[in-house]
């Protein structure tokens, strides 16, 4: 292996011992014997060894210096004052760096600055604090701002938590409070956010701040792709040999057993399956107000068939989903609430309105208390809101319209406000937006690769609010120091 080690030397002089030491290992492993082997290694299979630019400069230059030493030998015809010229070998040029990219000086994590009981976590595997990861973000910004002058892109803090998480991934990788399913791949993008965070507050001019403190005007513009954001069947077409004539023949049956009442439910539902798709078009056409959709199709607001149309249209029961997630995390949300001092009650509508004063969101936008009368000058909410009327009475508004008045328990109100949402292309309302997107990835498992349901409130769009994001590392801290306190003699 020690001709193998020369040849990566020539291929990358740059490289740290330590980082020369990690690659080695690295390639030894993937079964290099010898520099021929080096030309079949990949970028992907070395990319837990370097920042993912420095695995493909080293791929490229170890096949250029393969190609250069397969070259034939280059003559010129001697002449009186002719020298043959020396071969000389040239790594393959590079764009110049600019703020967004890496830079072409390596850096290694400086982990002998981390506190001893840092570094004693990490190597037992324990997830780390957030005091304790809010210290090696300081050093790590402060080491490598002293060693590399101005501001560094975001493609390269990218690499710096991409360095540091893949050193020990067990320490970092964030999963749901109170549950399995993986909130984030791999916590990198948490320490991405917090490492910009710091090193724009050191490299942020004090200009900077009476600017913002004056405020700037923006023009809030609707999300591209808002309506189709987590859904799986938004817009069906119209398969086999159904013609459009009879679907609209059944809607018109449906129209008149909902006068009548004189089919069974089960005939109901099966006439509301079929023809989804042509719900579907009026639902998904902006120009069509809720009060004509009612009218049309008078059954969709009924809970059973509302429930039908959001199982097919998001690919779950929405329903028996929150019931099944409150069961295993509405204790320790509550418990967590509670140590902060925002419980509000007991009960799902108390949790969620718990959620909203973390957030210091409006919960008056979800549930609305006023009471409601024949009176037609009383305005009812325009975006879906539960109108509740003690423990066990909920009524469902939407569009200034009362859409549904017998719902009798709380989980069911929940269920189908939210279902609402996707089922009329509503967006979240700005007031609600964290409370309902934490609703949304922690209770109902959406997680869209892209795009957000809520309005935009600024210029910034992020994949997943940083808001939503702290509350779930603090609800998984928590949930950490119980589970400590529990075996604590």
């Amino acid at each position: 292996m020690e001709l193998v080690k020369n040849y990566v030397k020539k291929a990358m002089p740059s490289l740290s011992s330590d980082q020369m030491d990690t690659l080695m290992a690295k390639l030894e492993e993937l079964g290099v014997l010898s520099v021929d082997d080096l030309s079949l290694v990949d970028p992907e299979d070395i990319k837990d060894t370097l920042p993912f630019i420095q695995c493909k400069r080293f791929v490229r230059a170890v096949k250029a210096l393969e190609a250069d030493s397969q070259a034939p030998p280059q003559f010129t015809r001697p002449g009186p004052s002719s020298t043959p010229e020396p071969q000389r070998f040239q790594l393959p040029s590079t764009p110049p760096e600019t703020a967004d990219s890496p830079s072409q000086d390596t850096y290694s994590v400086p982990w002998h600055k981390f506190p001893s009981k840092v570094m004693d976590e990490l190597r037992e595997k324990k997830y780390i604090m957030g005091k304790d990861r809010r210290e090696m973000v300081r050093i790590v910004a402060e080491d490598y701002l002293h060693k590399h002058p101005g501001r560094p892109g975001r493609q390269k803090l990218r690499e710096l938590a991409s360095m540091i998480v893949g050193q020990y991934p067990a320490s970092f990788k964030l999963t749901e409070p109170f549950g399995n399913k993986p909130f984030a791949k791999d916590g990198s993008e948490t320490v991405f956010r917090q490492l910009e965070h710091r090193i724009e507050n050191m490299k942020r001019p004090q200009s900077s701040l009476k600017r913002r403190a004056g405020g700037e005007n923006s023009t809030n513009k609707r999300p591209r792709n808002s309506d189709l954001y987590g859904c799986v069947a938004w817009d069906p077409i119209i398969e086999g040999t159904v013609c459009r004539e009879d679907l609209l023949s059944k809607r018109d049956d449906l129209k008149r057993a909902f006068q009548t009442r004189d089919l069974q439910e089960s005939s109901v539902r099966k006439l509301m399956t079929e023809t989804y798709p042509i719900q579907r078009e009026i639902l998904n056409d902006a120009d069509t107000p809720i009060a004509v959709v009612k009218d049309e199709w008078p059954f969709l607001f009924e809970v059973p068939h509302l429930f039908d149309h959001a199982s097919k249209l998001l690919g779950f029961s929405v329903q028996n989903k929150l019931a099944q997630e409150l069961s295993k995390k509405e204790k320790g949300i509550n418990d967590f609430l509670d140590s902060k001092g925002m419980k509000t009650g007991e009960g799902p509508i108390q949790l969620i309105c718990g959620i909203a004063n973390y957030f210091k969101e409006d919960s008056y936008k979800l549930f609305d208390k006023k009471e409601i009368s024949a009176d037609p000058e009383v305005e009812l909410p325009v975006t879906p809101c539960i109108l509740v009327r003690g423990d066990q009475q909920f009524k469902i508004a939407l569009d200034g319209l009362l859409v549904n008045d017998h719902i009798t328990s709380p989980i069911v109100a929940l269920s189908y406000v939210f279902s609402m949402f996707y089922v009329c292309n509503v967006q979240y309302p700005p007031e609600m937006a964290f409370t309902l997107e934490f609703m949304q990835r922690v209770f109902f498992w959406i997680n869209p690769e892209r795009g957000s349901k809520a309005e935009k409130k600024g210029k910034k769009r992020h994949f997943i609010p940083p808001q939503v994001c702290k509350l779930v590392s603090q609800l998984k801290e928590f949930e950490c120091k119980q589970k400590e306190s529990e075996w604590a003699i």
